[in-house]
């Protein structure tokens, strides 16, 4: 209520009071009609004294908005550079250790542009490895986290293979093929099951990090495979931005 106050009824109170001014001196000065309705001194002084202070607040809104505009476009580069970067360094991140040298693409809706954070991964997107690493028991050069595609980095077979089983509404093991014979550049499909967690108590603050993320590849269910590869883009390039149109 005191939010709608603020920024919508004082601005449009302002607008109407000084716009209904500006019409009644317009009569007060051009218009002669027998028994001319005027305002009292006391109330038209009233009326420009609120008129005024409601103008007021509306610029100060204008200014904060458009400082706040541009505090943010000036931090955009600051963002994308944690957003798209190659890791400085080993980072363990819930089960798996990403090696130091890869190239992460993530989304932090809680990075506000501030100069100086320490290295994060939560709202991981994609990652191209430095080497080849062990995810969910295949050997992988990339992986994309929604949905779960990992690039495979040479031919192998993986298993076991799960299928849905609309009976029972859930992944279960397929009898019928047990392991799938996979080639390298071919992306494996995982099924991710969800890791339980307090929402309330998270609301408002950024996901765990690091060691306690919920990363965990050992749950993963394996579903088939498919042509890849994994889309992860390059690292932000400020010199190349700022040369950018």
């Amino acid at each position: 209520m005191l939010n709608f106050f603020l920024s919508t009824f004082v601005p449009a109170l302002g607008v109407v009071l000084t716009a209904a001014l500006l019409i009644y001196g317009v009569y007060y000065r051009w218009v002669d009609v027998p028994q001319k309705w005027l305002l009292t001194r006391e109330a038209l002084v009233a009326l420009i004294v609120v008129a005024g202070l409601c103008d007021v607040w509306l610029g100060v809104r204008a200014y904060l908005s458009h400082t706040e505009k541009q505090t943010w476009q000036d931090s955009a580069a600051v963002r994308a550079s944690r957003e798209r970067f190659v890791l400085p360094q080993d980072f363990q991140y819930g089960e798996l250790l990403i090696p130091a040298g890869s190239l992460i693409n993530r989304t932090d809706p809680f990075d506000r542009g501030e100069p100086r954070r320490p290295l994060a991964l939560h709202g991981l997107d994609a990652v191209r490895f430095a080497q080849p690493v062990e995810v969910a028991g295949v050997l992988a050069t990339a992986l994309q986290v929604v949905p779960m595609r990992v690039e495979l980095a040479d031919n192998q077979r993986i298993g076991p293979v799960h299928r849905y089983d609309t009976a029972t509404q859930t992944w279960v093991p397929n009898k019928v093929m047990p392991t799938l014979q996979c080639r390298k550049g071919q992306i494996a499909l995982f099924q991710v099951p969800h890791i339980p967690y307090d929402l309330q108590a998270e609301v408002g603050k950024p996901p765990p990090d690091g060691p306690n993320a919920r990363f965990a590849p050992s749950q993963w269910l394996f579903r088939g495979c498919e042509n890849g590869p994994v889309t992860v883009q390059a690292a932000y390039n400020a010199a190349q931005a700022a040369a950018t149109p």
